[in-house]
């Protein structure tokens, strides 16, 4: 009797000790936010702080249109509770597969647990300097850079904020908090930036259309791209043309992406007798410090390289 009593005791001891780790384990259990690109991964950090798990797909210098995804990322999938994406076709060659891998339903686009640019913005018109023709001759496709526009980063957080208080709604007003902490940091430097951005003056040619949006933000005006269309290089008669560009339009500088072609950007300005300068659309750093610290670093190098 006394052992029967013994075993029931021992065996409800480690059925409460099961429970116990169970229901702690799923108490700390963090929503976890799969961003396709950093400045989304930092964004997301901003938000979300320690409350969620970010998880970023793609690296920083690696072009994401181009992304060539292994198992590993659709692991990354598995779990997550809400995927972060750029939207406006940016991912669409890899990221639906990625998906579809990862077996999660609650992560498919049209779902609560996907969230894309679309969701919070509308995609850029025709960037300053540019006529309606010349830019759909350029790319009938959105532009997905969203987040090189501070403001445009500013919306899509605040509806991610939203959507973090919705899946975890524990944390709802640590979301809220969050994200008015990023409003306000970016607000404070949106004057410095353009400030700074006031020293360069003139027209830039730019090889991609990723800087489209950092430049309609900071009223810099795009002369055209070293690119005919998206992901086609240009001829030496496109070459000669964007030359007569160049002279009829006093371009000083040249912005090439870090994974794009440099050798035909850095051609080009040879030619032309100007400077080319590498700039990123995302740098290290964690949260709002990293995606601020992204513009600062832009702002400083061309303020630099257009002396």
């Amino acid at each position: 009797m006394k052992i029967i009593r013994r075993t029931s005791s021992l065996y409800a001891a480690a059925l409460l000790l099961v429970l116990s780790l169970f229901f702690a384990s799923h108490a700390i259990a963090r929503p976890v936010v799969v961003a396709t690109v950093p400045a989304l991964g930092q964004i997301a950090q901003a938000i979300g702080g320690v409350d969620i798990d970010v998880k970023i797909i793609t690296s920083i210098g690696h072009d994401p249109n181009v992304f060539s995804p292994r198992p590993g990322h659709a692991r990354m999938l598995i779990n997550a509770d809400l995927i972060f994406a750029a939207g406006f076709g940016l991912e669409s060659s890899w990221l639906p597969s990625l998906i579809k891998l990862s077996g999660n339903q609650k992560i498919l686009p049209g779902s609560d647990g996907y969230l894309s640019g679309g969701d919070a913005i509308e995609a850029i018109g025709v960037p300053l300097g540019m006529s309606s023709h010349q830019m759909s001759q350029w790319s009938p496709d959105k532009n997905p850079h969203w987040w090189l526009d501070p403001e445009m980063g500013i919306k899509v957080a605040k509806t991610l904020s939203v959507r973090l208080s919705e899946v975890d709604t524990v944390n709802a007003q640590r979301y809220k908090l969050r994200f008015r902490e990023f409003e306000q940091a970016i607000n404070e430097a949106l004057p410095r930036w353009r400030d700074y951005m006031k020293i360069h003056t003139g027209a830039v040619i730019t090889y991609h259309n990723t800087y489209v949006y950092f430049m309609d933000s900071m009223q810099i005006e795009l002369a055209g791209f070293i690119e005919p269309r998206s992901g086609i290089e240009p001829s030496t008669r496109y070459m000669e043309s964007l030359l007569t560009v160049i002279k009829e339009r006093n371009v000083k500088l040249i912005w090439v992406e870090p994974y794009n072609n440099r050798a035909i950007a850095k051609r080009l300005a040879d030619e032309a007798g100007i400077k080319m300068m590498v700039l990123p659309d995302a740098v290290e750093g964690i949260g709002t410090q990293g995606y601020v610290g992204m513009f600062d670093k832009m702002v400083e190098r061309i303020a630099r390289w257009s002396q």
